[in-house]
């Protein structure tokens, strides 16, 4: 072989090779990238989330405990005022599935509910023993439930609100109302970041509160506990921006990632997820794109590289010619 073809391919395949090393290490570092971004998207989408959900039920709160102050200059033992301001609050509150007044001595339930034109008055049911009546009562004020519940008259899930209720320092009263929880959970539904991101929330329980899949709402699921067990293992574990380390897990045999927060006035965890697919469309773009450059690059270098090189040397071919001749003889 040439010395002139010789010397450019000895250059050429350690240039090959730095390019394939750099191909690599920028590929990777894109990928890291990508993950990042995606990750602190993820965690903007929950942050807003969050800010939704507690702007949805602040104003819910604020009702029930206007109601609770307004019921308690009422008699307690009187019937048929409490029906009254059943009557006027309903009107006013935006609970389209019903507000409650339980005594608490006899446990009496007054309620006005959608389906109904007037209050009524229910012997036949028990709601002290719940645990919306009995965090209300141990914590003196103004409690979202921890526990939704499928309400089967209205076919949608709900949430309770409630407060105690106070007359000369003593509790007379619970009073309560129900949230129809599918406009919120429609709201936050929509918001996506990529083709599969979603949204899910679940409670104590490790029951869906939030899914876009409603069969799996209020229903026990596995990977409600696997997330939730992932969560607590991580707990203290934090990435470059102090957010919490994403975690990964598979769902339905597809491969995702997600980033979770636990919503303190619900009690509930909060996670914005997608699948890993949306990274590898992502970086098969980025891939095609480098391979192009690269490959573009590396062409255009080692023609200039041969071209010099053969150029610089082409002087000494005939001096290389002529050894060649005379070790011949």
């Amino acid at each position: 072989m040439k010395l002139t073809n010789k010397i450019p391919l000895l250059v050429g395949i350690p240039l090959i090779l730095c390019f394939m090393a750099l191909g690599f290490v920028n590929y990777q570092s894109s990928k890291e990238d990508s993950f990042e971004s995606s990750n602190s998207s993820k965690k903007h989408t929950l942050d807003a989330t969050m800010l939704y959900i507690d702007a949805f039920f602040a104003g819910k709160k604020s009702f029930i405990n206007e109601f609770a102050e307004e019921v308690s200059d009422v008699n307690p033992y009187d019937d048929q005022k409490i029906l009254q301001v059943l009557d006027m609050m309903y009107g006013v509150s935006g609970f389209k599935a019903g507000i409650f007044y339980i005594r608490n001595d006899d446990g009496k339930v007054f309620q006005k509910i959608g389906k109904t034109n007037h209050s009524e008055i229910l012997s036949n049911v028990e709601y002290r023993n719940d645990a919306w009546y009995k965090e209300a009562v141990d914590k003196k004020r103004t409690i979202i439930g921890d526990e939704v519940w499928y309400n089967k008259d209205l076919k949608t899930v709900v949430a309770t609100i409630a407060s105690p209720v106070y007359k000369d320092g003593k509790l007379v009263a619970v009073v309560a109302g129900d949230v129809i929880l599918e406009d919120m959970k429609n709201n936050v539904l929509s918001i996506k970041i990529s083709k599969t991101n979603s949204v899910f929330a679940y409670d104590k329980r490790e029951l869906f509160t939030l899914h876009e899949n409603k069969e799996m709402e209020l229903k026990p699921a596995s990977i409600a506990k696997e997330v939730d067990e992932k969560l607590k293992a991580i707990k203290n574990v934090k990435t470059k921006d102090g957010t919490i380390t994403p975690i990964e897990y598979e769902f339905g045999g597809v491969s995702k990632i997600a980033v979770c927060r636990n919503n303190p006035n619900l009690n509930w965890t909060i996670c914005s997820t997608n699948e890993y697919k949306d990274f590898d469309e992502n970086l098969n773009d980025i891939l095609k794109s480098n391979i192009s450059i690269f490959t573009v690059s590396l062409l255009i270098i080692l023609g200039v590289l041969f071209a010099i090189i053969k150029y610089s040397l082409k002087p000494i071919e005939p001096i290389q010619k002529g050894l060649r001749e005379v070790f011949a003889l």
